[in-house]
């Protein structure tokens, strides 16, 4: 039996990718330039400039969304967990790691077409493990909180 083909939920951009389009980084932001990792293909992503304050963030696009027209989970656990390294590169320099945990909260829907951000603290650790905490936000409104570890590895 076939399922018919799901209509769009209203209100729903119909638009194409805005990646196509190549935004561009807003003031004080880079863009990822590795295109080889799995992350610049669920982007892009843009890094804060070098300096403290630790931030991630991307154009939300129609191809984030999930039926309801809402950002996907997916999408944002995928930009809390490279919050996780960056938080720890802005306070330890560059590391090598793997994610250990990661656990979020998920506190508003997220809109298409608005620039998302995450940002955090680092809350302990030492030689081996960093533990962090952090939320996604987009226009002065939390989506997300998030906290994890991460495991340093040679």
């Amino acid at each position: 039996m076939m399922r018919p083909a799901l209509a769009s939920p209203p209100n729903f951009p119909q638009a194409g990718h805005m990646s196509d389009e190549n935004p561009k980084a807003p003031p004080g932001w880079v863009l990822q330039t590795a295109k080889e990792v799995f992350s610049h293909h669920a982007g892009p992503f843009y890094f804060r400039a070098e300096g403290p304050t630790p931030g991630i963030a991307f154009y939300s696009e129609p191809r984030h969304a999930n039926i309801q027209g809402v950002l996907h989970g997916g999408i944002l656990l995928t930009l809390a967990d490279m919050s996780l390294f960056d938080i720890a590169r802005r306070k330890f320099g560059r590391i090598r790691g793997f994610t250990l945990t990661l656990n979020s909260e998920f506190v508003n829907p997220g809109r298409i077409g608005v620039f998302i951000e995450a940002s955090g603290e680092v809350t302990g650790g030492g030689k081996s493990i960093i533990f962090a905490r952090g939320l996604v936000a987009s226009e002065g409104e939390t989506l997300m909180t998030y906290s994890g570890s991460l495991r340093r590895f040679e």
